[in-house]
C-alpha cells in the first residue's frame, strides 16, 4: 500500500541531510517514522530556522511542498524565514555571523553603545545585517545564547557609523525577547519602507 509515508520520505531524509551536522534531526526523523508526517516537517523548518541554516530555493521549494501536503505550510513558510537563501540576488538580510563583517560591526558597536545604553556591558554577536538600510540584527550573549539553549535575546541595532561614544538612545536600539518578533518587527519597517 502506498501512503505519503513511502511517497514523501525520500524527499523528507534529503532535506534533513541538508541540516548541519551539529543539529540534533534525531527527534525529526523519530517524528516522522511514527506517523506523525505533518508534525515532523515542520519541526524540520523549525531546526532550519533555529540554526539559520541557508536554504536555496529549490530546497525551501520542497521543504514548502511538503509542509502543504501535510497541511503546515504556513508555519514552515514562517519558520524558513530566518533562512538565508545563498542563490537569491534579492536577500535584504546577509548573515555575517563570525565573518570580517561582523568583527567590523561589533567593533563599531563597542565603540558607540556608551553607560546608559540598553546594550552597554552586553556582548553582542553581529548576526544578519540589513542589505537596504543599516539595522543589524545582533544576538544578545549572555547564559541564554549558549548554542541549543535558547530562545535568546536579540536586539536590532542602527549603527551610527561615528566611530565613538554616542549619547544614548544612539545607536537606536530595540532588544527583543524572541528572535522571531524582531524578524515580525524588521520585515514591517521595511513593508512601510518599500
Amino acid at each position: 500500500m502506498t501512503t505519503p509515508f513511502t511517497i514523501h520520505r525520500p524527499e523528507f531524509l534529503r532535506l534533513t541531510g541538508l541540516l548541519d551536522p551539529a543539529v540534533p534531526a534525531a527527534s525529526v526523523l523519530s517524528t516522522w517514522d511514527a506517523g506523525e508526517w505533518g508534525m515532523a516537517v515542520g519541526d524540520l523548518a523549525d531546526q532550519f530556522s533555529e540554526y539559520h541554516t541557508p536554504l536555496a530555493g529549490a530546497d525551501r521549494a520542497a521543504l514548502l511542498a511538503l509542509a502543504e501536503v501535510f497541511g503546515g505550510s504556513a508555519k514552515a513558510g514562517a519558520a524558513l524565514r530566518w533562512c538565508p537563501d545563498p542563490q537569491a540576488d534579492t536577500e535584504r538580510w546577509w548573515e555575517v555571523e563570525d565573518s570580517p563583517r561582523a568583527a567590523a560591526l561589533a567593533g563599531e558597536l563597542r565603540r558607540e553603545v556608551a553607560p546608559g545604553h540598553p546594550l552597554h556591558g552586553i556582548a553582542l554577536t553581529p548576526w544578519l545585517e540589513c542589505g537596504t538600510c543599516d539595522d543589524v540584527l545582533v544576538r544578545l550573549d549572555d547564559e541564554n545564547a549558549l548554542p541549543g539553549t535558547g530562545p535568546y535575546r536579540v536586539a536590532v541595532v542602527r549603527p551610527t557609523w561615528s566611530r565613538g561614544p554616542e549619547t544614548p538612545p544612539w545607536p537606536t536600539t530595540a532588544v527583543f525577547d524572541r528572535a522571531l518578533d524582531a524578524l515580525d518587527r524588521l520585515e514591517s519597517c521595511h513593508r512601510t519602507a518599500d
